[in-house]
């Protein structure tokens, strides 16, 4: 077996980690969802490995606790197959330990959720496999 994560994030430093491991992420619209009764915002991705040398993805599960609210910009719900880019995942807190956590996607599309407080959890599942190339990032 493979080298795999499992993370927990309770902190702001905490989330900064799975952010840079989340960072270039493949995300379906179709993938992802809140359930208000359980209070939870859930997301399946095909994650860039950034803690390896040889370009290669994984299957990935991101979930996050004690969410209230979610807000979307620039994501299509109706067509369910929007294909997203995870730029960075991070927090403003308003009056601790609950804020906001934002999920920056390209083509300036963004999911923000007020939480009571962070608490994210990052799997991998399965086996990783190979890509041609490492996701390219513009300067400018």
């Amino acid at each position: 077996m493979s080298n795999t994560l499992k993370l927990i994030a309770q902190d702001d430093e905490q989330l900064t980690i799975i952010s840079s491991l989340a960072q270039d992420s493949i995300i379906k619209s179709n993938e992802m969802g809140y359930d208000k009764k359980t209070k939870r915002f859930a997301l399946l991705m095909n994650r860039y490995r950034h803690e390896e040398e040889n370009p290669s993805r994984i299957r990935t599960a991101i979930h996050f606790d004690y969410v209230d609210s979610v807000k979307s910009v620039g994501i299509d719900k109706e067509t369910n197959d929007d294909i997203l880019v995870l730029l960075a995942i991070r927090f403003e807190g308003k009056s601790k330990p609950s804020g906001s956590i934002f999920l920056e996607f390209s083509n300036n599309k963004s999911i923000t959720f007020d939480v009571e407080s962070i608490e994210a959890f990052l799997t991998d599942m399965g086996e990783p496999w190979k890509i041609p190339n490492k996701p390219v990032h513009d300067e400018g």
